[in-house]
């Protein structure tokens, strides 16, 4: 498990398995309001939900290539 962390402070663990893309924040996604401004990687799910965290993509990478192992 992954432990990532959204803007509001909260911890999130996520299976390496369950992650289907990662996205660095653009501008057009918080302009309309889907992610939150401070979030700077979106993370989707296979469950089709995404997670707005704070680390960056390549933070995120490095995380579940760790939990891998």
């Amino acid at each position: 498990m992954a432990l990532l962390h959204r803007a509001d402070g909260g911890a999130v663990a996520v299976a390496p398995g369950q992650v289907t893309a990662l996205h660095a924040r653009s501008p057009a996604a918080v302009a309309n309001r889907s992610v939150t401004s401070e979030a700077r990687c979106i993370v989707w799910l296979a469950d089709g939900k995404l997670l707005s965290v704070i680390e960056s993509c390549e933070q995120v990478r490095r995380l579940l290539e760790e939990a891998k192992c």
